[in-house]
């Protein structure tokens, strides 16, 4: 191969000196002068690349399989196909990590062929980067070398137990996963006691929701009150509507799953005639239990004969095909945990929608995950009359590919369709005007307040403050994902180290009751002083100086559109997921130098004052629930 033809793509701390065509990096954001950052290219162009990535998504769907459709051959119920459910349909960035990777294999292979190269180099010991270059490189019928010291690794997803369970036969992290779901859930659940409260519920709305996240205080009083729905429970008090609640629980460190039964029992004895409580979980029987067991069998082996799809996991004409990147996506999908949870949720909502009425509506916040397809679709097959409202709960990321199909999806018959709410209701503009220039149905779209962000009413720039040089207050605001909390963190450290906290006096940082901040921070062992805080966050920007924020948190703009100076993180080799992407005067700060200039001289985000539909009337959330 002669190198000054080839590309050349390092990997962790791989160096070049000598001559090449193209040095790339591969993981890295600030490479050297003259050299290319791949991670930095995706930044750029992820817009662009996200097209071709929902393309692909809908093509595979449609892709054939022994004469008929991919979408056809995985139909559980006459309304509802199992293609949904899967991860690679899902398309969520949060889920799927290879999705990021995909899109840095895309923005290679164009960098590739518009400079003309003739071979690649890969300096690493990434076994699926190197499994899949060195197979694009035949196909291309150029040269291709592996240069690395260290031995090729699959690099691990999980940590601890998940990664040993991950690593099982599917059919054996099946089996687990019944048993955990036995032991944390339906064990404490007794049978029959949805017939009971049937009784008196013939003519009532349903509303589906994450489990707890709920003000505890009025719980116990036999109040359910979730911080999902805010203000929206006192507009339910004054509708003549009975209402049917039904708790999704995640685990949760407010509430264990067993005390939710006591909270569910308190909370039905209140107002009885007015609201219902129930965990999806009491819909769980034997009969559903054997059901789904079925069902299971059938997927894997109608999963044995997809082989032959992987020939389809790359992009029209190219000739790189990404499969290994999705490939646990896949497997899990169709054989594994993930195939045994879609059916679980099938099933218990097909046996909601049989047992309590969503009359004349159902109502589900909207994240447009495999579950909401299993909702919707069990609905409409067994309560016809319901219109299916869907409630877009925070904000629609420009990068999170949940949300958003290829254009061709929406004028597919109904059997190849994903299931669809009836009304989709957005809380801002800017939600408003993505979804329709994705070509979502524009009559599907309803514009509603933001009851997240109900306490941003009146509040427009109301805690800015004068500028200070020194004895400031950082507020840290860590998010949920894993890895970029440990980048937001590291950053911190860093420059500390640097100097760049010097004009700080107090440095909060927020916890999370589900997250683990405290250890992470406990095993960083931090270059400065800090504080942890549950207060608040109402409670905490009046105190607060400057906010800075994980990548993913939707908190940037609440401290934005009060105008507060807001520090935003990069992400480290992963999609950004920042709701503001594409504001121009957002800067993602992804090194140590960037973020001490920004800790220095923080900006302010210039967020619009009409950034939400926000009405002390309630008047768009009153109409879309009053109209019959």
């Amino acid at each position: 191969m002669q190198e000054d033809s080839a590309m050349i793509l390092l990997d962790g701390d791989s160096q070049w000196s000598d001559n090449a065509k193209v040095v790339a990096h591969w993981a890295r954001f600030d490479p050297s002068p003259k050299q290319e950052s791949i991670p930095q290219k995706v930044e750029q162009q992820a817009l662009f690349i996200k097209k071709d990535y929902l393309c692909w998504v809908y093509e595979l769907g449609k892709c054939q399989i022994n004469n008929e459709t991919l979408i056809s051959h995985l139909q559980i119920f006459n309304n509802l196909s199992f293609w949904w459910m899967t991860k690679v349909a899902a398309k969520s960035p949060f889920l799927s990590p290879g999705i990021y990777q995909i899109f840095k294999l895309r923005v290679l292979e164009k960098m590739y062929l518009e400079k003309g190269c003739n071979g690649l180099i890969y300096c690493g010991n990434n076994q699926l980067v190197h499994q899949v270059l060195r197979d694009w490189c035949k196909e291309l019928g150029h040269p291709y070398k592996r240069i690395s010291e260290k031995k090729c690794q699959i690099e691990p997803e999980w940590t601890g137990i998940k990664r040993l369970v991950f690593n099982l036969p599917y059919w054996l992290q099946v089996l687990l996963f019944l048993v955990r779901k036995w032991v944390m859930n339906f064990r404490h659940i007794r049978s029959g006691n949805i017939n009971k409260k049937q009784q008196s519920i013939q003519d009532s709305v349903t509303v589906v929701t994450y489990f707890p996240n709920i003000d505890l205080q009025k719980a116990n009083d036999g109040r359910f009150y979730s911080r999902y729905w805010e203000k929206l429970h006192q507009l339910l008090d004054e509708l003549p509507f009975a209402v049917n609640w039904v708790w999704l629980y995640s685990k949760s460190g407010q509430i264990t799953y067993r005390d939710s039964i006591d909270i569910r029992n308190k909370c039905n004895q209140h107002s009885p005639d007015k609201y219902r409580h129930f965990l999806l979980e009491e819909f769980f029987n034997l009969k559903t239990f054997i059901k789904c067991i079925s069902i299971y069998l059938k997927l894997y082996s109608k999963g044995l004969q997809l082989k032959g799809v992987k020939k389809f996991f790359k992009f029209p004409a190219s000739k790189l095909n990404f499969f290994p990147m999705l490939q646990h996506d896949w497997n899990s999908s169709l054989f594994g945990k993930d195939a045994m949870e879609g059916i679980i949720y099938s099933f218990l909502f097909d046996s909601m929608a049989k047992a309590i009425p969503a009359k004349p509506w159902g109502l589900f916040l909207f994240e447009n995950q495999p579950y909401e397809s299993a909702l919707i679709s069990a609905w409409k097959r067994h309560q016809r009359e319901t219109k299916t409202l869907a409630h877009q709960h925070a904000t629609i990321r420009a990068l999170d590919f949940r949300l958003l199909y290829d254009p061709r999806v929406f004028g597919a018959s109904e059997k190849e369709k994903p299931p669809m709410a009836d009304v989709l209701g957005l809380n801002s503009p800017d939600a408003y005007r993505m979804l329709r220039d994705s070509k979502y149905p524009i009559e599907k779209i309803v514009k509603i307040e933001a009851l997240r962000y109900w306490s941003l009413l009146g509040n427009y720039g109301s805690k800015k403050k004068e500028k200070k040089i020194s004895g400031r207050t950082l507020l840290v605001l860590p998010g949920q994902p894993y890895h970029e909390t440990v980048f937001q963190l590291n950053l911190l450290h860093e420059a500390a180290c640097l100097n760049g906290l010097a004009g700080y006096d107090k440095i909060l940082i927020k916890s999370h009751n589900d997250f683990p901040v405290k250890a992470i921070l406990d095993t960083l062992n931090p270059e400065f002083k800090y504080s942890l805080t549950s207060k608040s966050l109402d409670k905490l920007w009046s105190i607060s100086d400057t906010i800075y924020c994980s990548n993913s948190t939707t908190a940037c703009i609440e401290a934005g559109y009060l105008g507060l100076p807001v520090i935003v993180a990069g992400q480290k080799d992963n999609i950004n997921l920042n709701p503001l992407y594409g504001f121009s005067t957002v800067n993602f700060v992804t090194d140590i130098k960037m973020l001490c200039q920004e800790l220095n001289e923080p900006s302010y985000l210039d967020i619009p004052e009409d950034y939400f539909y926000l009405d002390e009337t309630f008047k768009l959330w009153r109409k879309l629930l009053c109209s019959r």
